[in-house]
This record gives structure tokens, C-alpha cells and sequence, in this order.
């Protein structure tokens, strides 16, 4: 059981808190109060300060536990949500709060209990893990502060150590020395994984198209914040307002937050370095980085003064742009098989490099067809098992009665056809990484099975009463909505928190169209060479009609229909892409226009018109599968090709 932990209940239902209320009690929990509404919870959590919430989303009064968990979040309380409502909408705005557990109501004891300790442990762990970053920051530091370099040299070093703590798409590093601003300009906008360029008062007049006495006399009508600060979203708008810097930086840039971190130096009177990061994103900063910053300026005070120590020259002739733009020079091991650079795909990479060391389970979720299995593939290379097995089992490709079998094994005898005994995918996978993909499909019965094995280490094969210890790191993946497989009865809560310890969202294509023209180029080399034709370019026509596309099928209907087009081209440039109307065209039986449809189409229409009919089940008496006389793995397979999600039906 996990330890006691004082709890807060936020819920306008007096039965339903006092129901939780008794649960944990009697599990030993202490419960600080019992609050209605947003107002009363703010009083409780001042005067209590509880160390988990269980929030319910729908409250009395305007606020919704939504609006309360943008404060936990803040205040760094960990917090639960409850809620008798599924629809879909609430509960993926819910999700970008970044709960530590969600109860779907009505719920059992045991639910709510597991979810508090798995919360309870994602809690402990993110804060070992921020203090492992900061750690190997400042070891990083020490060994900066030791090295020879020119000054642009080492605050790029110090930039690139602090991605990890503190994301960014830009950062400008500004020098003060008492209360005068350096007349160098020094920045570096993030381009790759660990792809920097410089950003100085040349690139700076390319990008805003102004002179450099104008970039000088916005510097100066600019105040430097002296104190750890952030701006979101609207605040960043108004701050830019009133700073004429970051104005131009927002807008020439399509900045849309900000973070300061001042490092004020002893050695000059009212002097420092100011470190500004911005991001594209327009919630990327909170209450968190301050307190942050703050943990960081001493360090980083202590290696700054070392720096300057070292080297009293601070204005040295600048070095050629190209000895700090590493775009050319760094390959990252373990990514190469992705293919992009856009700021949300980068911010994803940071995420598995900080998971991909630890043998953290790991939950990957996105649509169909966004690249899941290479980050999995990614996630094993860049860990400590990659010289160790990496089995994969695809769990909606297996009927019912196999999947056990082809999971733990089976001894000779123990069914029909058992003719000898077989190996399963934990204990081929011993010391390795076993990937789960389409977790979201297994059977019910299948995931009490499959959970005993993940909490115990431990399996028995079909037919043996033996247990066999294995050591195992999972790696799941799904295109479901798990949240509402939960509530809808299909997917065990209790097994959904044990796989979802460190959950990592993909992207679809149509939200980083940046990688867009990257990926095309990347899948018209690999198929020019696969089917001989010379074919190198795209016409900028076609790439637009890319663009304009929203992808249903993502990453592999791209790839797809570059093939397609590789083998229709007839020169070297690639003049069209035969782009699919599922989604665009729409029959409109009054009009007297005709649509005709490719087979395809019609063929992905009927599954779906099936699938709705009985009511998304693939298997069974009256499912699908039997309806269009098709075996269920071989209907999964199509509905994968064709893009159809769960969503569609």
C-alpha cells in the first residue's frame, strides 16, 4: 500500500465526497476537507496545503476543476480527476492539464487506490528526475567552465546543457555590465535535436529586414527584467507591447511565450547575463521555472565568473557563424529513422531522451500511421538494453485464444496442436524491451494476465505451474483513446496506469506540416533507389497540395503516395500527387454533380458504415469481422491501411 498522504476531495456531491471521503480513510489517507466549489478548494489547499486533490471536472459554481488544475499544476500539487461525464472533448481537454490519474465515475475501491499510488509515484519520480537533470547540468557546467573556447563558444555550451531543463525554440543571451548594455548581440535559435544557429546582429537584420541602429535603439528602449520571469500567451502579447526587443523578436520569429533567467554577477556592480528563452508554444513556461531559475543562478553565477576570470576579453572578434552552427557536424544516435525538425517533434525527442536511460514503462499514443514504432525503436536504442533483445508482438494481429501462447509460451501438451513447447515474448525478451503494440486491442481477459506479469516480473507458460522470474521493460503503444476505452468498459484502469507511468504523445502530421517537405524528400530518395527511377525533386505545386492536405493516414499514407507518385512520375520532378477525397468529398444528393469514388474509397466508407452498426466490435457473434466475412486480424490489417480510427465510428 502507499503511504498515508493528506488528501484533499474537491466535489459538489455531499454522497459521493463523503463515499471517498470513507475509502480513505479506511486505506489511511487523511483528508483535509471536503470542498463545492473552485473558491472553497483555493482556501482548503492555502490552509491544508494537501499533498494530492481528487478533483471532480464539473463543480458548483463558474470555475471547473479544469480552471483549478491550471493552479495545482502551478503549485506543483499533484491532483486526480473525477468525472461521471466521458465525451471525448472533456476528457482531452482535461488531458492538457497533465493529471496524475483520472477516475471515470462509477469506480471501485481498489481503482481509486491504485490510482493514488501510481500518482503517488509519478509524483516522487519527477521530482528524482529533475534532480538528476540538474545534477548532470551542473556537472556539465564544472566541465565548461574547464575547457578553452572563444565566449560565443561557451554560452552556447551552457545553452545547449540547459535544453534539457528548460525547452525553448530561441534564446537570447544578453550581457549587462553596469546597467549598459554589451554591444554584442548573441542568440541561438534551436534548428535540430542538437542544431544550433547563431543568432547575432547580421542574422538579425536578414530576419527583420532593419538596420542595426534600428535593432540597437529597440535594445535600448527595452528594459531588462533583472528577476526570473514568465510570459504566456496573452501576458507575453502585452509584454511585448511595452518591450520593443521582444516585440520584434515575436514577430519576425512567431514567438509566443517568454522566460528570463537573470545570472547577476558580483563582479560588476548591477551587471549579469540574461539569459531570454522564447517559445512557439503559447503555454510553455509556469510557476515552476521560476522557482527553476532560481535553483540555477548560482551555478550558473559560479560559472559565468569563472568564464570571465579566465578570459577578461569579453569583446573578442567574432567567430565565423559556422563553428557554432553544428547542424552539419552532430549525428544523434537512435533517431535515425525519424525524420523531422519541427519545435513540437524536438520537444518529443527531449522527452525520450530524458525516459529512454531509465527502464521507466513507457506508454506511446497517437493516430495510426504517425510513427509509433520508431520511437519505440528510438526509446530501445537510446537505452541501456540495446545490446539486449527487442521483441515486438502487434497485439491486434493475434486472435484470443494465441495471444497468451505467443506472451508467456506454452509447455509441450498443454492444448490442441502443443506439440512442443514454445518460448514467449517475455522470455525472449529477458533483460531486453518487449513493445506491446496496439496494447488498446487485447482482450479483456487477456490484460489481468498481462498486468500480473508487469507488477510481479513474473510469468507461468500455458500449461506449466512453475512460475519464471523475467526482466523486462514494457514499451506499449496504442492509437486508441485509452482514457475512453476506461470508461466505455473495454480497458482495465489498473493496468492503464501501470502502462501509462510515462506517457508520450505523437503528433499527427497535419500539426507539424514544418516536416512536411522533409519527409516527401526523404521517401522520394528511398523509393527512386527501390524502383530505379531518377526521380529527385517535387514541383512546388505538388508540395503545396501537401500542405493543404490534413492526413488522415499520416506519416505512412505520405510515404505511401510518394511511392505512388515516384512510379507515375515521367521526369525527374515529381508535377502531382494523386491525393485521396476521403474526408474533402462529400456526396450531395441534391446537387447534380457526380462523384465517382475509387474502390479503396468505397471499400474504407462500407468497413466504417459496418463498424457502426455494431458499434465499433471487430470480434464475435454480430461483430464486423463476421459480418463482412473476414477474419478479425485480417480486418485489422485493412482498417490500418485504409486509416480508420476509432474516431471514424
Amino acid at each position: 500500500m502507499s503511504k498515508s498522504l493528506k488528501i484533499l476531495i474537491v466535489e459538489d456531491q455531499f454522497v459521493e465526497a463523503n463515499h471517498l471521503r470513507l475509502m480513505l480513510k479506511k486505506a489511511g489517507h487523511t483528508v483535509t476537507g471536503m470542498a463545492r466549489s473552485v473558491p472553497d478548494a483555493k482556501y482548503y489547499i492555502a490552509q491544508e496545503k494537501p499533498e494530492l486533490v481528487l478533483l471532480d471536472i464539473f463543480l458548483s459554481g463558474k470555475e471547473t476543476g479544469i480552471d483549478l488544475a491550471e493552479i495545482l499544476k502551478e503549485d506543483n500539487i499533484p491532483f486526480i480527476y473525477l468525472s461521471a461525464n466521458s465525451n471525448e472533448q472533456v476528457l482531452s481537454k482535461a488531458k492538457l492539464t497533465h493529471p496524475y490519474g483520472f477516475l471515470v465515475k462509477p469506480f471501485r475501491e481498489k481503482d481509486l487506490l491504485v490510482t493514488i499510488e501510481i500518482a503517488q509515484y509519478h509524483q516522487e519520480h519527477g521530482i528524482e528526475s529533475s534532480i538528476r537533470k540538474e545534477l548532470l547540468f551542473q556537472k556539465q557546467l564544472k566541465t565548461i567552465v574547464t575547457k578553452s573556447g572563444t565566449w560565443d563558444d561557451r554560452v552556447l555550451n551552457i545553452i545547449t546543457s540547459l535544453q534539457s531543463l528548460i525547452s525553448f525554440d530561441l534564446v537570447m543571451a544578453v550581457f549587462s555590465m553596469d546597467d549598459k548594455l554589451s554591444n554584442r548581440v548573441l542568440g541561438y535559435a534551436r534548428t535540430g535535436l542538437h542544431e544550433y544557429q547563431k543568432i547575432g546582429i547580421e542574422e538579425l537584420q536578414n530576419i527583420t529586414a532593419l538596420k542595426e541602429s534600428e535593432i540597437n535603439e529597440l535594445r535600448n528602449k527595452s528594459k531588462v527584467e533583472t528577476q526570473a520571469t514568465f510570459y504566456n500567451d496573452q501576458d507575453f502579447v502585452k509584454i511585448c507591447n511595452k518591450t520593443p526587443i521582444k516585440k520584434m523578436i515575436a514577430s519576425s520569429m512567431n514567438m509566443k511565450s517568454n522566460l528570463m533567467l537573470p545570472v547577476p554577477l558580483s563582479l560588476h556592480q548591477n551587471g549579469g547575463l540574461y539569459l531570454s528563452f522564447f517559445s512557439r508554444q503559447t503555454d510553455n513556461y509556469n510557476k515552476n521555472h521560476l522557482t527553476l531559475c532560481e535553483r540555477l543562478q548560482e551555478p550558473l553565477i559560479y560559472a559565468i565568473e569563472n568564464l570571465l576570470n579566465a578570459d577578461k576579453k569579453l569583446d573578442q572578434k567574432i567567430s565565423p557563424v559556422e563553428k557554432y552552427n553544428t547542424s552539419n557536424n552532430v549525428k544523434i544516435s537512435g533517431f535515425e529513422s525519424i525524420v523531422g525538425k519541427s519545435p513540437i517533434l524536438l520537444k518529443l525527442f527531449d522527452h525520450i531522451m530524458q525516459v529512454a536511460p531509465a527502464d521507466t514503462t513507457v506508454l506511446i499514443t497517437g493516430e495510426s500511421g504517425t510513427g509509433k514504432e520508431s520511437i519505440a525503436n528510438s526509446i530501445q536504442q537510446l537505452s541501456d538494453r540495446k545490446n539486449q533483445p527487442f521483441i515486438k508482438i502487434n497485439c491486434s494481429a493475434l486472435p484470443p485464444s494465441l495471444i497468451e501462447s505467443e506472451l508467456f509460451g506454452h509447455e509441450k501438451g498443454s492444448f490442441t496442436g502443443a506439440t512442443e513447447r514454445r518460448i514467449g515474448k517475455f522470455e525472449q525478451a529477458n533483460n531486453g524491451t518487449l513493445f506491446l503494440d496496439e496494447i488498446g486491442d487485447m482482450p479483456l481477459e487477456m490484460q489481468a494476465k498481462l498486468l500480473r506479469a508487469i507488477q510481479e516480473k513474473e510469468i507461468e507458460r500455458v500449461g506449466g505451474n512453475l512460475p519464471i522470474k523475467v526482466n523486462v521493460r514494457i514499451i506499449a503503444a496504442t492509437n486508441c483513446n485509452l482514457e475512453k476505452e476506461v470508461a466505455d468498459g473495454r480497458f482495465r484502469l489498473d493496468l492503464y496506469y501501470r502502462l501509462n507511468v510515462f506517457p508520450i504523445q505523437l503528433p499527427p502530421l497535419r500539426e507539424r506540416k514544418e516536416d512536411i517537405g522533409l519527409l516527401a524528400r526523404h521517401f522520394i530518395a528511398v523509393y527512386s533507389a527501390k524502383t530505379g527511377k531518377n526521380v529527385t525533386e517535387i514541383a512546388q505545386d505538388a508540395l503545396k497540395s501537401l500542405l493543404s492536405y490534413q492526413w488522415p493516414g499520416n506519416i505512412r499514407e505520405l510515404e505511401n503516395l510518394i511511392e505512388r507518385s515516384i512510379l507515375l512520375a515521367k521526369t525527374d520532378t515529381i508535377e502531382h500527387i494523386p491525393l485521396p477525397a476521403f474526408d474533402e468529398v462529400k456526396v450531395n444528393n441534391n446537387s447534380n454533380e457526380w462523384f465517382f469514388k475509387t474502390i479503396q474509397e468505397n471499400e474504407r466508407e462500407h468497413i466504417i458504415n459496418v463498424l457502426e452498426k455494431c458499434n465499433g466490435r471487430i470480434r464475435g457473434t454480430g461483430g464486423a469481422s463476421e459480418i463482412l466475412g473476414l477474419p478479425p486480424t485480417t480486418l485489422a490489417s485493412r482498417m490500418q491501411k485504409l486509416g480508420i480510427k476509432r474516431s471514424h465510428f
